[in-house]
């Protein structure tokens, strides 16, 4: 064997680890970044994800208009909105909110549906507010707390607390919540995505 055979396998071998290190560092960075220093990916929604998912076990409930509904409101997508003591100025403001962005779904409105729920009997201002919101199921004065346990979400308070937003889907799954002070534009592209993406509901 010649004196240039050694360093000639030397460098095929150098080659070769370089190779391999190309190859597997994708996997030893996504390892590290996850295991080591607990980067998260991003699941592109703006909503904050229940995983999993929660099947509710609604009870049967009565609107102010005098409609019964058992089982939940029927198989649409359904935004859903708690209030506490009293319907506030925030939650106010995800009720109109909650309307517009129903209307900017287009031909996808029909799809979605918002409900008030109150644990409280709602005062007359509340009422009288309420009357420019023909299309929102209400609810009044509801205080099982079998329901409001069920959208319950360790970390966020309790429910009615604050005017949080919550998403059912038309399988009756809790799947997705937003604070109660949010971005409006990122909520509806939320919704167009999840409208595009299911043919259900």
């Amino acid at each position: 064997m010649n004196q240039e055979e050694p360093k000639r396998l030397l460098w095929y071998r150098i080659k070769l680890l370089a190779l391999i290190a190309v190859f597997l560092s994708p996997f030893i960075g996504g390892w590290l970044a996850l295991y080591v220093f607990d980067i998260k990916p991003s699941s592109g929604n703006y909503g904050m994800l229940v995983a999993p998912v929660k099947k509710l076990d609604w009870p049967l409930l009565e609107t102010v208009d005098g409609q019964r509904h058992e089982g939940g409101f029927g198989r649409k997508w359904t935004f859903l909105l708690f209030s506490g003591e009293s319907c506030d100025q925030q939650c106010r403001s995800n009720l109109f909110y909650m309307r517009q962005i129903r209307t900017l779904l287009g031909r996808d409105t029909m799809r979605l549906q918002n409900v008030l729920i109150s644990a409280r009997p709602l005062s007359e201002k509340t009422k009288i507010y309420l009357q420019d919101f023909p299309n929102l199921k209400v609810v009044e004065n509801y205080q099982d707390t079998n329901l409001y346990r069920q959208f319950y979400l360790e970390g966020h308070g309790e429910v009615g607390e604050a005017p949080r937003m919550y998403l059912v889907d038309p399988e009756q799954n809790l799947m997705m919540h937003y604070p109660a002070e949010n971005e409006q534009d990122r909520v509806l592209e939320d919704i167009k995505k999840l409208m595009k993406l299911s043919q259900i509901g």
